[in-house]
């Protein structure tokens, strides 16, 4: 792990001097900057300034779109996974009748799938698993006392956790595991009977907490690519060797300079 940390440590560090080139290109914004909007907007929302979060709203589709023109290896699963975000975030700020935190809910959805996009680490919509697997943990103890209002309760609870990360996950993790928990969540709706019922379905809670918190691993695992992998260890081995080779020239002038004095002495 130590060894691996130093690889991706002095990628990193390769990382940081395009970057700054690009900087200084004709591009009006990298894509790490949408999330400095999209984090304006999501406080405008919170203070309930939804005239002002709308124009950021605009201003970040426009960014967005030079973005796409510039950058054309952005996929376009991707794009139309952001653009829905952003429209469902647009059209809730316009409807007076959704409450605060509908609004409040549909910018934290783009935020993290902005983030999703442009984030070279770990995610922030991996952080909301804590939150999930307890809601679940409360909503399979409701089922195991067979508590209907509590499980209805927290049912949409989980629903709207999903909700909330789903179009980042759909950017992160692969489609096959997205699948089986988009399954379970629709089988926790209409099962609600049977698994209240104490049925063998009850079983199955066990297998969606499973899957739901292998969701989450699945990206923490940072499965590296082994021909990235291979390009890191040859990047980082010839920076060592440029850095030893320095070192060792430093080393042999500082010798010359004090075989001088000492002949002079």
């Amino acid at each position: 792990m130590k060894a691996k940390n130093l690889i991706i440590a002095i990628l990193l560090l390769l990382l940081l001097f395009p970057s700054g080139i690009k900087a200084h290109s004709h591009e009006p914004l990298q894509p790490f900057a949408l999330n400095f909007i999209m984090d304006d907007a999501l406080q405008l929302v919170r203070t309930e300034r939804y005239v002002e979060a709308h124009n950021l709203l605009d201003i970040f589709s426009d960014e967005f779109t030079k973005l796409m023109v510039g950058n054309q290896q952005i996929p376009m699963s991707e794009v139309r996974i952001i653009s829905v975000a952003h429209q469902q975030s647009l059209s809730s700020l316009s409807d007076v009748t959704l409450p605060h935190e509908e609004k409040v809910r549909a910018v934290i959805r783009l935020r993290l799938a902005v983030d999703a996009m442009t984030s070279q680490h770990q995610p922030m919509w991996v952080e909301m698993e804590d939150t999930m697997v307890m809601t679940f943990q409360q909503l399979k103890d409701s089922v195991d006392t067979r508590d209907s209002d509590s499980y209805e309760q927290l049912y949409r609870r989980l629903l709207l956790e999903y909700d909330m990360i789903h179009p980042s996950i759909r950017l992160d993790v692969k489609p096959e595991h997205i699948q089986k928990v988009d399954a379970h969540i629709d089988y926790l709706d209409k099962n609600r009977q049977a698994l209240l019922s104490h049925s063998e379905e009850f079983n199955d809670m066990e297998v969606i907490e499973a899957d739901l918190k292998a969701l989450f691993k699945e990206l923490k695992e940072d499965e590296t690519d082994p021909s990235l992998l291979w390009v890191m260890i040859s990047t980082g081995s010839i920076i060592l060797l440029t850095l030893s080779y320095v070192g060792f020239r430093k080393y042999l002038g500082a010798k010359k300079l004090e075989m001088r004095k000492k002949l002079k002495d």
